[in-house]
């Protein structure tokens, strides 16, 4: 008897947890987000800087229902190979690594595609800094020594993309989603104009 009044008290509370959670998703104007996925290089920046892992991560203020500001940071490992010599080398650079970095401000909207609003996609546009290493080589011939330097290229960015998420039932994974942006900075990095899509998969979750 004892234990059917314990159920009967846990199962509200239980219920109540439930609700609060779902509702508190609804109601949140602060995420956090973080996604993980390829870094695809374009045009003829792919012949220096190649296909790499990229790492995403973000805050989202959602200004109504709809709109929302993203603040994000992208981080790329890449596999460089140097295809200008510089005037204190004769040898290309080949086959090393280097990171190509993303600071940038994305605006957007979310557009509910079921009646329940859980499956949303959310075209954003942006824009922000970016800062790309140039690993070189030095080479003193006289004293037979090679130095190995990365020349940081800054410039701004501009970028556009579309999420398509999902809102989940989870208090830890509340959104996954799918990201596919493209970018275009205004820096010239190995006679070539930066320029990549990114493919992420990540979730989002609120405060």
């Amino acid at each position: 008897m004892k234990k059917l009044n314990v159920c009967r008290l846990l199962l509200p509370f239980c219920f109540i947890c439930f609700y609060t959670s779902v509702k508190a998703q609804d109601t949140t104007k602060i995420f956090f987000t973080t996604s993980v996925g390829l870094l695809n290089p374009v045009s003829s920046f792919s012949n220096a800087y190649q296909n790499s892992l990229a790492l995403n991560s973000g805050i989202e203020y959602r200004f109504s229902k709809h709109y929302f500001a993203q603040f994000v940071l992208d981080f790329n490992a890449v596999k460089y190979s140097q295809q200008v010599k510089d005037g204190s080398s004769v040898y290309l650079f080949q086959n090393t690594s280097s990171s190509v970095f993303l600071a940038g401000i994305n605006v957007g909207r979310n557009i509910p595609l079921i009646p329940s609003g859980k499956l949303f996609c959310s075209p954003y546009v942006g824009a922000g800094y970016v800062n790309i290493g140039e690993p070189r080589l030095s080479v003193d011939v006289r004293n037979g020594i090679i130095n190995q330097e990365v020349t940081r290229m800054k410039g701004i960015f501009a970028r556009g993309g579309t999420r398509l998420a999902y809102n989940t039932e989870s208090k830890i994974l509340q959104t996954i989603y799918v990201d596919v942006s493209y970018w275009s900075a205004n820096i010239n990095v190995q006679d070539s104009r930066p320029k990549a899509f990114s493919f992420l998969i990540g979730t989002r979750f609120g405060f």
